[in-house]
């Protein structure tokens, strides 16, 4: 049965997500969000267009008008939520490869629709794809609309940037080779540079964008670029690089972003969320300075649940989710590139002067193919294998061990004050978790 993970469903196109199931998910959508008219868009990937008929499709059938956005990032469908005051519909398995694909919904807010609201559209889902036909009346109109000169307008209205840095940019082959140079051109950056802006269908994610930061360290160095920044497919994420080449990830944009606002007096709290797999350095860094730390699960919905309970001003993830609570209510990679930017120039410093002035400690990442990852963890081997990591660090690190939300893999993060000490841990879970997944017959 298809469910919403982490960031909503995801599957093989045209195997698990096909046109069919595209069709019953409009359906469901309509069903249960009910209202007049639905927004939907897409990323890059072949599957895209497709799928996004078919589930427009299933909410015309059901009597809803859809407006058909096209090829936008995630952040600038969640700018048409929250300014249309529509249902948006995304279709995009962000990160994933290119024959993934995916749904995700937001509601009028902007924001994820609540978890509630998911499970009711999973249960409307199975009921029509176990042969129950609603009855169908009159149809919705469908008609295409672009945002993306109104979200360019916002983007660079609500942060500016100052001294014309020069930037190179990888859209990944996928949203962001639309808008990106944009953006950042109307806010007041030079990009002098770009790779991952030619996407052909399959080519998204393909060895760039925000998880293969590499190509763009290169591109930095042979420019003399001020910043590198790296999008995922749906760019609703930001990795970036310094000017020496080495990476900035979602934890160092917290710091460096958290800083600035601060100094300005803009930080609410003042305080930031992280997750469970951020590093400790952040507490390390920022309580000094005054700044606290919260930290929550996984998943950009439970840096947002943060969000609201503290009143923090910033959160997010070490993969590169940020939110700006005070400017939208979801990540956007677009807007975190311009937010990193502005910081820096509030600063005074270059990346790589942020960078060093952090307090950072070694943290080695696995991942263990499973497609039963909760039965892997609940297995002896591994509560065993976890209790005598837990001995071993004792006071001096720490690890996170979960099945990854999106994809059927169990995760691993160590870290401790030395990295041979975390490098001997993580091998030690991982070996664990193979053997138990390797009993369990994954």
């Amino acid at each position: 049965m298809l469910t919403f993970g982490t960031d909503g469903i995801r599957g093989r196109a045209n195997q698990e997500l096909t046109m069919e199931v595209g069709l019953w998910i409009g359906v469901a959508i309509a069903e249960v969000l009910g209202g007049t008219t639905v927004a939907i868009g897409r990323d890059t990937r072949a599957s895209g267009r497709w799928l996004s008929e078919a589930v427009g499709l299933g909410l015309a059938a059901s009597g809803v008008d859809v407006v058909d956005v096209g090829v936008a990032p995630t952040g600038a469908l969640s700018f048409v939520a929250r300014t249309e005051q529509l249902p948006t519909v995304v279709v995009s398995a962000s990160h994933n490869p290119f024959y993934d694909n995916g749904i995700k919904v937001f509601a009028p807010t902007g924001a994820k629709i609540e978890p509630a609201v998911e499970r009711a559209i999973e249960e409307r889902l199975a009921t029509h794809l176990g042969g129950d036909r609603p009855t169908f009346g009159p149809l919705g109109r469908y008609r295409s609309s672009s945002f993306l000169d109104a979200y360019v307008a916002w983007l660079a209205g609500a942060v500016s940037i100052e001294g014309a840095p020069r930037v190179c940019i990888d859209a990944a082959n996928g949203a962001a080779a639309v808008v990106a140079s944009r953006v950042l051109e109307a806010a007041g950056a030079r990009v002098i540079g770009a790779i991952g802006v030619e996407p052909d269908g399959e080519n998204i994610n393909a060895g760039l964008g925000a998880l293969h930061p590499e190509r763009l360290g290169h591109l930095v160095l042979a420019t003399g670029a001020d910043l590198g920044l790296a999008f995922d497919g749906d760019a609703d994420r930001l990795i970036a690089v310094a000017p020496s080449g080495a990476v900035v990830d979602g934890d160092d944009v917290l710091v460096i972003v958290a800083e600035a606002l601060a100094a300005d007096g803009r930080l609410a709290g003042p305080g930031v969320v992280a997750t469970v797999m951020s590093h400790l350095g952040l507490e390390r860094t920022l309580g000094p300075q005054g700044i606290a730390v919260e930290r929550t699960g996984v998943g950009d919905r439970e840096v947002a649940g943060g969000l609201v309970e503290t009143g923090y001003g910033l959160g997010g993830e070490q993969s590169g989710h940020i939110i700006f609570p005070a400017l939208a209510p979801t990540g956007d990679g677009l807007l975190t590139a311009l937010m990193l930017l502005q910081a820096l120039g509030r600063l005074g410093v270059h990346a790589d002067e942020a960078l060093a002035a952090r307090v950072r400690y070694p943290q080695i990442h696995r991942k263990v193919q499973a497609r039963h990852g909760r039965a892997v963890l609940d297995s002896e081997l591994v509560v065993e294998a976890l209790r005598k990591a837990e001995e071993r660090l004792g006071e001096e690190g720490r690890f996170v061990v979960r099945p990854s939300g999106t994809e059927p893999i169990v995760r691993i993060m160590v870290e401790a004050t030395t990295e041979p000490v975390a490098i001997e841990v993580a091998e030690s879970i991982e070996a664990a978790v193979r053997l138990a997944t390797s009993t369990l017959g994954d």
